[in-house]
């Protein structure tokens, strides 16, 4: 599948501009005779320019909801995608849809339609789809997956707020730190004799002269750093490391633990309940928990299982979950009720990934918090220590 960036008149000489996905030039040809358009130029998008990155968790939630809605009602597939492709705000999202839609009215199943789209939908959503349409529950399986991607949302906002207060927090500290470094303490200092002054100082005042006049050191350096980071986290043997470092570093190593066992046991109940094979849940989890360290691990809970493990077991030896995981699937495998127990244990994950959030930024505020004012009292002394030492000049 190719995309091609095309122009082409209608009956009425109006001038149309579109990019269209197919198999071949030929086929392009066939689908502009096809809506009653003559062809004035094409050319084939490069396959850079096509990747685009995934959906938004929004735009997800908001296309399972109302298709789930629809189908449920008795809504052709086609004539739902119709509707949701007419309705959608973005302009990515509704190209997106549109172009599902008309690969349905081809006649492609709407797993094909999805797959057909350059990885713009989830592995997971796909293969819930697919598992829908196999076994006659589609509705179920996409309003599955839209309370799925509902409960996703709403954990990356907690997140996302949680971290808001940090970051301000971040903020403020180096605004005021730069001020009275490049403002207050030269006024305050330039009185003073610098031989005579301490240690601390003349520390401060260094530093002070470099950030009002090696500025752009600073400016590059920043920029540099960022993006030695982003270049880093593209290098697997790089991402690997540190997607493993942030499941097992100190204290917040326990937290984020907590919250890709809520995503697990979400994914899994979400699967397994839409009768997804053993094998394929256990792939497709690793996939879509966005930690490769995670991905590689269920390499090796999937040869387990293959080989007759329990899940619970091949999970537990990973040790980079919650072991409540493992403890419950346990039970689940043992009673013969693992979608009930997933199911159950994915609402238990979701309550304390909350909790988890919320003692992540408590354990913050305080550390930033006394940072800051271990800069801020360094500051004070260094200023401080001249200005007695000149009061004792006096009094002398």
């Amino acid at each position: 599948m190719k995309a091609y960036r095309y122009i082409a008149v209608d009956i009425n000489g109006k001038q149309i501009k579109d990019v269209m996905n197919v198999e071949s030039p030929e086929h392009l040809m066939a689908e502009i005779k096809g809506k009653s358009l003559y062809c004035v130029s094409y050319e084939e998008i490069p396959e850079m320019e096509t990747k685009t990155g995934k959906l938004k968790l929004k735009s997800l939630v908001i296309f399972c909801r109302q298709l789930g809605t629809m189908l449920t009602a008795g809504i052709p597939v086609t004539q739902a995608l119709d509707m949701i492709q007419q309705k959608v705000d973005s302009k990515k999202a509704k190209k997106v849809f549109s172009n599902v839609y008309e690969e349905v009215q081809k006649g492609n199943s709407l797993s094909h339609a999805m797959q057909l789209q350059e990885g713009l939908f989830p592995s997971l959503l796909v293969n819930m789809v697919m598992a829908g349409e196999a076994g006659g529950t589609l509705d179920i399986s996409v309003a599955r997956m839209a309370d799925h991607f509902d409960k996703e949302h709403k954990l990356n906002n907690k997140v996302k707020g949680a971290m808001t207060y940090p970051i301000i927090l971040l903020v403020v500290a180096l605004v005021v730190v730069l001020v009275l470094v490049t403002f207050v303490l030269p006024t305050i200092t330039q009185m003073f004799d610098e031989k005579s002054m301490p240690w601390t100082t003349k520390i401060l005042l260094g530093f002070s002269g470099f950030v009002i006049h090696q500025w752009w050191v600073i400016l590059l350096f920043t920029v540099g750093t960022v993006m030695l980071i982003r270049y880093l986290l593209r290098l697997p043997s790089f991402r690997l490391g540190f997607d493993k470092f942030i499941l097992f570093m100190p204290i917040i190593g326990k937290l984020n633990q907590t919250i890709y066992s809520a995503r697990c046991a979400r994914t899994f109940a979400s699967l397994y309940l839409s009768g997804v094979p053993a094998l394929d849940m256990l792939m497709i989890t690793g996939k879509v928990l966005n930690n490769k360290y995670l991905e590689k691990m269920f390499e090796d809970v999937i040869a387990g299982v293959s080989r007759g493990e329990f899940i619970s077991t091949a999970i537990a030896q990973t040790m980079a979950f919650d072991p409540m995981l493992s403890s419950m699937i346990f039970i689940g495998e043992e009673a013969g009720a693992l979608g009930d127990i997933l199911s159950k244990t994915a609402d238990y994950f979701d309550n304390e990934s909350d909790t988890a959030i919320a003692r992540m930024v408590a354990l913050m505020e305080p550390i930033m918090i006394v940072v800051l004012g271990v800069i801020v009292a360094f500051i004070v002394v260094s200023i401080m220590q001249p200005m007695f030492a000149v009061y004792d000049t006096i009094g002398a």
